[in-house]
């Protein structure tokens, strides 16, 4: 009799043993995933004087990383890029996105890859060879520093790309079932389009991020005339987005304000010195977002901006004493 209840206590013992490893495993299972299972998008202030310049880092699901940008204010200090990479023990890119040719978005390039940091692939827009030399304005077009990047790209067998409107640029899902993408919404060359001649910063590669129910706009320094031409075609150029990386560090010559209406912002971003912000150049940004309602946050004001984004909702904190706001996408 007592042999039959112990081994039915020993049964029920290994039972419950086996069912608490279950769900044991199935709950650290489920942290690891709710941990995991995010984009955050990282704007680096790289603007802490006078200058302005742009770096955004995308880190997936899947473990994956993107840079959209690698620009540093030509009075900052050269390290703070590299000092970055280096405490986050960040070594390897997959994808290098370069919205356009000015050094404010990819100058520090090189640098970044010598310190270390390897690179998968490199996207670029070369602008047509109409602009060479005629940029003679400080950080304006240097064709031939470009050119010499690019060499050097070569030479450590990087490839590079030139991409195509409406083409996925990167999926950063772990699983392959919740799509974390990237996607050119557009870009020419600056002449050939039907837009016209623009100039460069107008070939700016425009690109939107899309995970769960928000979407993210990045717009390099997107200019007004290009900017008025996507506004007016936004049936065709689906412009919508709960972020918008502001063009042009939000100076004037950006995209108008019709822009702005059609892509609709909850958030805004804008990478630029308080300087810049808070100058006459970029009044009508500050005006309009605020028009908006657009929550807007400056590099040179927040330090570095870190967006999080989760299926439903997200989430921006700064390095600043501002409070973190959560924000469900429209």
């Amino acid at each position: 009799m007592l042999n039959r209840i112990f081994r039915s206590l020993n049964s029920l013992a290994l039972s419950l043993l086996w069912v608490g490893i279950f769900f044991g495993l199935s709950g650290i299972t489920s942290n690891r995933l709710n941990a995991e299972d995010q984009v955050v998008l990282t704007t680096l202030h790289v603007s802490p004087k006078l200058a302005q310049a742009d770096c955004h880092l995308l880190e997936f699901p899947d473990g994956s990383k993107v840079l959209i940008d690698v620009g540093l204010g030509v009075d900052a200090p050269r390290s703070i890029i590299v000092d970055y990479f280096k405490k986050r023990q960040i070594t390897f890119l997959d994808l290098v996105i370069i919205s356009h040719c000015h050094k404010d978005h990819y100058g520090e390039l090189l640098h970044l890859i010598k310190s270390g940091v390897k690179v998968g692939r490199v996207i670029v827009n070369v602008p047509d060879p109409i602009f060479n030399d005629t940029e003679t304005f400080a950080g304006g077009y240097d064709h031939r520093d470009v050119q010499t990047t690019l060499n050097l790209l070569a030479q450590q067998k990087i490839p590079t790309e030139t991409p195509t409107t409406g083409q996925r640029l990167w999926n950063g899902s772990r699983d392959g079932h919740f799509p974390a993408l990237l996607e050119v919404v557009y870009l020419y060359d600056g002449v050939h389009g039907p837009n016209g001649k623009g100039d460069v910063n107008d070939t700016s590669i425009i690109v939107r991020l899309s995970y769960g129910k928000t979407r993210v706009l990045f717009t390099g320094d997107l200019n007004y005339k290009l900017g008025k031409y996507l506004a007016d075609n936004a049936n065709i150029y689906d412009l919508r987005a709960d972020i918008l990386k502001v063009p042009h560090h939000g100076a004037e010559g950006l995209a108008p304000n019709e822009f702005f209406d059609k892509v609709a912002p909850k958030v805004a971003i804008v990478s630029a010195p308080k300087t810049l912000w808070f100058s006459l150049r970029d009044k009508r940004a500050r005006d309009y977002l605020n028009h908006l309602k657009a929550k807007t946050y400056v590099s040179g004001l927040d330090n570095d901006i870190i967006v999080t984004i989760f299926k439903k909702y997200y989430t921006v904190k700064t390095i600043s004493p501002k409070p973190q706001v959560k924000q469900e996408p429209k």
